[in-house]
């Protein structure tokens, strides 16, 4: 009994990853037998538990092992065995669900018997009329934006991609229950071969497919700009400021493992709330995060118990250091419990459990030493969820009962919380939003219901989020250094009939130069407005020069195209930014100030 409570406290130990000696292995995991080893194979027992990141358990998620596939019941359950040869130590498990982002995890031989995983449902479906033209990508999420450049994507095949492409794109939020599906639980390989553990500063997946479902990457050569905000200002309790320099990693679904490769940095943001977004050129699309190596010496032992006996039990560890940042760990616990290390020195975690049949639920929060135990009971809520159109057809949602977040596929998901002193419980949900003509839309609804049985939540209310119109923008320049310009755009309207300005938008791009590039801004047609206004600024920044231009417009409908020529324009002293002068005292310098105000 020793022996087996050692090997699974190991393996927890690895999956966590924290580098023990003698945990699991680096090699290629692929099962594939040694030679002479063809007819010895060895079966092994699988229990799975599946759910989204906000704990709703998934029914028909595919998972594959080795060449084998399984799927999980509407509990998010499946029990299955699985052929492997002799000599596999460990197995890469995929998981796949429509409507979910794809997850792939490294799991030691040992404890593939119990093994459980989040998933993280897919943010936004953005429709792209034309793959082979230079344009940003905008989703609704974290102001998160995709730039690419003309002819950028090819087929399967090698050849180009052309004409229309739909863009799952997920901006991931690190602030919430998003984290609760990190691929791998931040195991990853660092660009000299050793693994390590992350801690991230933003995440984006983006999934390119056209009509015939095929995966289109960038062709060689090609690259593209992601962005998206930064929420907080510190990461690991490291300060972050304008020119923070960040490592990359891409999630390599084949090894289960995040990969280094790269370089982000910190760039300043208009439309973040810390003044501050992330940013990165990347030559392929999969899961890109900006991350740092996170290796602590903390370390906590966690046990669940139900009616006083102790059971094994799935667990969500919420980890949240002292300066906001977080990361989150999922796993499953033996009866025995285990030691879980590599935890911050001071921070909180908040501990979520649900029982091998993911019935029995419970919740703790700790500090990040000493002992955790949970105890598991019956919910106080047990509701089947699903959402529907007005015309009645089943969508996926997501929303709050109670103030309890929530997620559901089209199909609908049991969920159940511990909620306490309810009598009844208040859904508030909402559709992604969708596309349609040249608005973006989104369908809303609520409902009221018992604390269990069955609900169904419509959604009736349809809101028209924004007008996209089409905008192309340009930076000519034959500097070298930089290679990019940033533009902001800001603008205004009336509505016909209305005698209401609208609200001021704001947009900014980080653009290559001497290339035109499609935007959309929240304006409506022509045939809506008595009139729109829209200004842009172009910079180019080198230390601390500056080449700045203006540019403004009444009558954007028949001027759409924005061009910026820098080479116009001499280069001034950013430091003297805002900076009013004394006309009877001019600065003897003989580089001229910038953004002087008038």
């Amino acid at each position: 009994m020793r022996l087996t409570t050692k090997l699974k406290y190991m393996t927890f130990a690895c999956m966590l990853g924290v580098t023990l000696t003698g945990c699991g292995s680096n090699s290629d995991s692929s099962p594939e037998p040694v030679k002479g080893e063809v007819a010895v194979e060895k079966s092994v027992s699988v229990s799975a538990f599946i759910q989204s990141a906000q704990g709703t358990a998934l029914s028909d998620v595919e998972i594959s092992i080795a060449g084998q596939t399984f799927k999980t019941d509407a509990d998010g359950l499946a029990a299955f065995k699985v052929n492997l040869p002799q000599s596999t130590d460990s197995v890469v498990v995929r998981l796949s669900r429509a409507g979910f982002i794809n997850l792939s995890v490294l799991i030691n031989v040992k404890d593939l018997a119990y093994f459980t995983a989040n998933l993280l449902s897919i943010k936004q479906s953005v429709a792209v009329s034309n793959i082979e033209d230079a344009q940003v990508i905008e989703s609704d999420y974290s102001h998160a934006k995709i730039t690419i450049p003309a002819n950028a994507f090819v087929l399967p095949n090698g050849q180009a991609a052309t004409g229309p492409v739909t863009v799952e794109f997920s901006p991931w939020d690190i602030q919430s229950a998003d984290l609760n599906a990190m691929p791998a639980n931040g195991d990853a390989i660092d660009a000299q071969g050793n693994r390590t553990n992350l801690i991230s500063a933003g995440m984006i997946t983006a999934i390119f497919k056209n009509a015939a479902g095929e995966h289109l990457q960038l062709a060689k050569g090609k690259t593209a700009d992601i962005q998206m905000d930064l929420p907080l200002t510190s990461i690991n309790n490291q300060p972050l400021v304008v020119g923070s320099k960040i490592p990359m990693w891409h999630f390599d679904e084949a090894k289960g493992l995040w990969v280094e490769e790269g370089e982000g940095q910190v760039i300043a943001s208009l439309t973040s709330s810390t003044g501050l977004a992330v940013h990165a050129t990347v030559s392929h699309f999969s899961t890109w995060n900006w991350d740092f190596k996170f290796d602590n010496g903390g370390k906590v032992f966690v046990q669940c118990k139900s009616a006083a006996a102790t059971v094994p039990c799935h667990v969500t560890a919420q980890v949240k250091l002292d300066d906001g940042s977080s990361f989150t760990k999922v796993n499953s616990i033996p009866a025995e419990g285990s030691t879980v290390i590599n935890m911050p020195s001071a921070g909180s975690i908040i501990w979520t459990a649900k029982d091998e049949s993911g019935t029995l639920i419970g919740e703790k929060t700790s500090g990040t030493t000493g002992n955790v135990i949970i105890d598991l009971g019956t919910p106080t809520t047990d509701n089947f969820v699903k959402c529907v159109t007005a015309e009645k057809k089943a969508v996926a949602c997501s929303g709050h009962f109670n103030g309890i977040a929530f997620t559901v596929p089209a199909e609908g998901g049991r969920i159940i919380s511990g909620l306490k002193n309810a009598t009844n419980l208040t859904w508030t949900a909402a559709s992604a939003s969708y596309e349609q003509g040249a608005a973006v839309y989104q369908a809303t609804g609520s409902v009221t219901s018992a604390l269990k049985g069955p609900v169904t939540i419509t959604l009736s209310k349809t809101t028209k989020l924004f007008d996209q119109y089409k905008v192309s923008l340009r930076c000519n320049s034959s500097e070298v250094v930089p290679s990019y310009c940033m533009v902001y755009l800001r603008g205004n309207y009336y509505i016909t009939g209305s005698n209401t300005e609208q609200p001021n938008f704001y947009k900014q791009y980080r653009l290559p130069l001497n290339q035109q590039i499609s935007v959309y801004l929240p304006i409506p047609p022509q045939s809506q407005v008595d009139w729109a206004w829209v200004g842009a600024d172009g910079v180019l920044e080198k230390n601390n020069l500056q080449k700045p231009i203006s540019w403004s417009s009444e009558t954007i409908y028949d001027n759409n195209q924005i061009q910026f020529d820098f080479d116009q324009i001499q280069w001034c002293d950013a430091t003297m930014n805002n900076v009013e002068l004394d006309p009877n005292n001019p600065p003897k310098e003989s580089i001229p100030p910038c953004w002087v105000p008038t």
